[in-house]
């Protein structure tokens, strides 16, 4: 579930990861399925492992936590704290016609620009303590299909600290979907793969939500088009599913570099929603674009960072609220040194965030008024 950043509400959201090789710098694991990782975090090469009826079945943990502190912090938000952001178990069987993977335990997906919640309050109000679980049928090494609790296709970043370069995720992040319930056909064909989701959007309990990725992987590098959206209009509102993002379309346009010690990743989002007459909101529209790199400076450094851009218009006074009120803008930056060593890391993460055009009572700070956001975060856990 992402962040709602039109009413600094939560929103999560998950990544085109396990459909496109933006992310193939990932250090290889056993066979997996996911969660799959950008680096520089990395899975325990030897997990545990049992067999089951003649195949592996392997298990894999993460445990996390964080110290965090940040300027113009909202109402009943403390403006320094500690907290877990990972405490989860991974099961899966990779391998053989029939596959699956279950993910349990507590985690956060903190959003930049929008209010810190506790993982416990967090896990409880989005997914649950079973956040992801899925079963595949692999009739081929090209073709298969997966139905359950999916990451959505739509957007880069995924839901989980761990997976990602950085420890929150961006602000284009809060305008995608997360975890979504629904079936997913997969077809890899050379150099070109295909998937196809038909979902419940951002967790909304109705199948009305279809969405596609088409990429081309060329050595270092990946050239994926996302497109998604919901085919009807659905008035549900609630801390896992923000309306106005429910019944908008999506695309993005995401370029990936996976060198030796870079990891470059320009992309390109843009967000549609029609009138939404029982609500009282007419269309609006936000263009979007974010840059995500990382350095590896040698086997136990790595340097990354991130830009992003978001506008939203204001068509009429009645238009959506995408962001900080209609037709607000922002942009961020984010830096994370990352150190590990074995199985352990450790990364703190430093954070802007500035808003433009805000509605009064809708961006920082007590009441709301204030348009910037400094974050810091520290980061320290183990994959086992």
């Amino acid at each position: 579930m992402k962040f709602r950043l039109a009413t600094m509400a939560l929103i999560p959201a998950v990544s085109a990861l396990s459909a496109t090789a933006a992310h193939a710098e990932e250090t290889a694991p056993p066979p997996a399925l996911l969660p799959a990782l950008s680096g520089p975090l990395s899975y325990n090469p030897e997990p545990i492992s049992v067999d089951l009826a003649g195949s592996k079945v392997y298990v894999t943990a993460i445990g996390s936590g964080y110290l965090g502190t940040q300027s113009n912090t909202t109402p009943g938000v403390d403006s320094s704290f500690a907290d877990l952001s990972n405490a989860q178990v991974i099961v899966q069987k990779p391998e053989g016609v029939f596959q699956f993977l279950v993910q349990a335990g507590l985690y956060n997906q903190e959003t930049l620009g929008a209010a810190f919640v506790k993982s416990t309050d967090y896990t409880s109000n989005s997914y649950g303590v079973v956040p992801q679980a899925w079963v595949k049928i692999a009739p081929s090494s090209t073709f298969n299909v997966q139905a359950g609790i999916l990451p959505t296709l739509i957007g880069l970043e995924a839901p989980f600290t761990f997976q990602n370069t950085n420890i929150e995720r961006g602000i284009l992040w809060g305008q995608e979907n997360v975890m979504t319930r629904g079936v997913q056909a997969n077809l890899t064909a050379g150099k070109l793969s295909f998937s196809l989701a038909y979902t419940d959007g951002f967790f909304s309990g109705k199948l009305n939500w279809l969405s596609g990725i088409a990429s081309y992987v060329d050595g270092p590098h990946t050239l994926s088009v996302v497109l998604g959206g919901a085919l009807s209009k659905n008035y549900r509102s609630t801390f896992n599913t923000p309306m106005v993002q429910n019944n908008s379309t999506m695309l993005n346009v995401i370029y990936s570099y996976s060198g030796s010690k870079w990891l470059l990743q320009p992309y390109f989002q843009y967000a549609w929603v029609p009138d939404l007459p029982h609500a009282g909101t007419t269309k609006a529209q936000n263009f979007a674009v974010g840059l995500l790199a990382k350095y590896k400076i040698d086997d136990h450094w790595s340097l990354p960072v991130r830009f992003e851009y978001i506008d939203s218009n204001r068509p009429s006074a009645t238009a959506a609220n995408f962001l900080y009120g209609p037709g607000s803008k922002a942009y961020s930056f984010t830096v994370t040194p990352t150190y590990t060593w074995d199985r352990f890391f450790i990364r703190p993460e430093f954070s802007y965030v500035r808003a433009g055009d805000i509605a009064p009572g809708a961006a920082f700070g007590a009441a709301g008024l204030n348009k910037e956001q400094v974050r810091g975060r520290l980061e320290m856990g183990v994959m086992f």
